[in-house]
Formats: C-alpha cells, sequence, structure tokens
C-alpha cells in the first residue's frame, strides 16, 4: 500500500523541513502540502477514493479553518473513519487543554510537539 502525507499547516518553512524529513526518511512517500483545514479537506476529498494510506499531520492553530474545526467537519464526511486515513495533531502548544481535547476525538492516533524530530517521524509513517 502506498503512503502518501497531507500536511496541514499555515507556517510554509516547518511544510518545507518535514517535506524534507519525509523524503529523507522514505522517498516513496507522497507528500501533499495544505495551508490551513479547508484545503486539507479538499486535499482529502481528492484522496478519498484512493486505497493509498493517508497519514494527515494537522496542526492546531491556522486561519480559514483551525484543526479542531477540520477535526469537527471530518465527522459529516464520507472519509470518516476511514481505515486508511490516520491523523496526527501536530502542535507547539503546550496547553495541557489541547492535549486532554484531543482525546475526545477518536479519530485521532496521536498528539506530537513541534518540532517533530526524526524518530517521530519514522513512528508516524510505521502506523
Amino acid at each position: 500500500m502506498k503512503t502518501t502525507t497531507c500536511i496541514i499547516d499555515d507556517d510554509a518553512i516547518y511544510r518545507m523541513i518535514i517535506v524534507k524529513m519525509i523524503k529523507h526518511i522514505d522517498s516513496s512517500v507522497d507528500v501533499l502540502e495544505c495551508e490551513n483545514g479547508r484545503s486539507g479537506m479538499a486535499c482529502l476529498e481528492r484522496l478519498k477514493n484512493s486505497f493509498d494510506k493517508v497519514v494527515v499531520l494537522l496542526d492546531i492553530n491556522m486561519p480559514v479553518l483551525d484543526g479542531w474545526g477540520f477535526l469537527d467537519e471530518m465527522k459529516t464526511c464520507s472519509f470518516y473513519g476511514l481505515p486508511q486515513v490516520v491523523i496526527y495533531l501536530v502542535s507547539s502548544s503546550t496547553d495541557e487543554s489541547d492535549i486532554v481535547k484531543s482525546k475526545g476525538y477518536t479519530n485521532l492516533k496521536g498528539f506530537f510537539h513541534k518540532p517533530l524530530t526524526s524518530e517521530d517521524i519514522r513512528a508516524i509513517l510505521s502506523t
């Protein structure tokens, strides 16, 4: 099964760094970049009929549609709960309430703090 990683984050420099790290670890992974949750939803809509494993790295704080709004909208989408869509929150937030809130979303696989390490990316890609 092919893997596509969708990075949903408003920080272009962060996205560039993560793309380079992913490609260094596994050059076969397709990486798509989205600058907010709205473009991330459109990206997943395009991927929903593929048989690829889709790993989403989702930031919390973004303009247009933030990470929480993205997760709420996911519940109404046709790709909600698909086993090949794996979502991780990736945030610079150290607010304990964000970690607690994330546990209320059953479609989340985990929560990582920025900056991601190579070990974090290896763990994410191996799921």
